[in-house]
């Protein structure tokens, strides 16, 4: 069945309203009719089954007829913290990290950084990159919307203090010499994954990543991009911690 973000929490036996980019969606993309049944989420643990019951030009109504847990909770919690890089690239990270299961985007600015987003721009592109989470989570079933929040110095991770132990920070780097497999720490809750921008961390910013205790690793002899190495290190961790087969 097609599933759709639905803005406000949804109650069964109820009726209520598609927004109004879902009901676009359904009647002219997906050609959807009365009595068609449709999978809503609204952030939560939950799938809900809603039956189509009235379309109209302002409209699509429909009735909330059960609701199932959804399985795709990921069971660690990935926090991306992710160096800004150009409009198309930071789409594709976005939306396939969201596939991957990232719990947390944070994206920051490093000194190499190419980009920069303040004031009224960053809100633009918040706004952006959260109709963009709310699109992958769609097309990949989840529920639970992973959080993004404004740009943030690379700082900003010394300032994080609600993550509960065992917690995992890894830094990616290409002249480190640690790679996945030698790291022992079994089960992390968190594992925070740093990426850097295209001429990657300064050797201060490695210095003070590892003071705060990221650990510089590799993902082996070739040099990644900023938009590919999210994704491969994703896919690692989440076949050695979480619940890929």
């Amino acid at each position: 069945m097609n599933r759709f973000y639905h803005p406000s929490s949804l109650e069964l036996k109820q009726k209520t309203n598609l927004s109004a980019k879902a009901a676009h969606h359904a009647v002219h993309v997906m050609r959807l009719k009365i009595q068609d049944k449709i999978v809503l989420f609204h952030n939560d643990l939950f799938d809900y089954t809603a039956i189509i019951k009235c379309i109209n030009k302002k409209n699509v109504e429909v009735y909330v007829e059960s609701r199932i847990k959804n399985i795709t909770q990921p069971t660690v919690h990935f926090r991306l913290f992710q160096t800004l890089t150009t409009n198309e690239k930071m789409d594709w990270i976005i939306q396939k990290s969201v596939e991957l299961g990232v719990g947390s985007i944070i994206p920051i600015y490093s000194e190499r950084s190419l980009i920069k987003l303040h004031g009224d721009r960053a809100e633009k592109k918040l706004s952006h990159w959260q109709q963009i989470i709310i699109s992958a989570s769609e097309q990949s079933g989840r529920s639970k919307l992973p959080n993004i929040t404004l740009p943030k110095k690379i700082d900003a991770y010394s300032n994080e203090d609600d993550i509960k132990r065992p917690h995992l920070k890894l830094m990616l780097s290409p002249g480190a010499h640690t790679s996945i497999n030698s790291i022992q720490m079994q089960s992390p809750c968190t594992v925070d994954i740093m990426i850097g921008p295209e001429g990657g961390f300064t050797k201060q910013e490695i210095k003070d990543a590892v003071s705060n205790e990221f650990l510089p690793i590799s993902l082996g002899p070739r040099i990644l991009r900023t938009e590919t190495a999210p994704l491969a290190i994703l896919s690692l961790l989440q076949y050695k911690y979480g619940d890929f087969a």
